[in-house]
């Protein structure tokens, strides 16, 4: 596997974390629980560094080769 393939995996798994941090978003809206909506936030915290790593290794392995990066 090259690194422009493995950076299409990594563009992927950032997508499917941020889709699923914008559904735990609304559904954190709607809570009426505070001790739900709790839950949801600090999963939505969990995950948000994880996305950021996704789109950073996106990029990384994308331009690995490119000397101006």
């Amino acid at each position: 596997m090259t690194l422009l393939e493995l950076s299409v995996q990594y563009a992927d798994g950032a997508a499917a974390i941020h889709t699923r941090i914008r559904e735990l978003e609304q559904l954190e809206q709607l809570q009426t629980d505070p001790v739900c909506a709790q839950a949801l936030r600090r999963r939505i915290l969990e995950l948000t560094p994880l996305w950021r790593e996704m789109r950073e290794m996106t990029r990384r392995t994308a331009h690995y080769y490119d000397r101006r990066h």
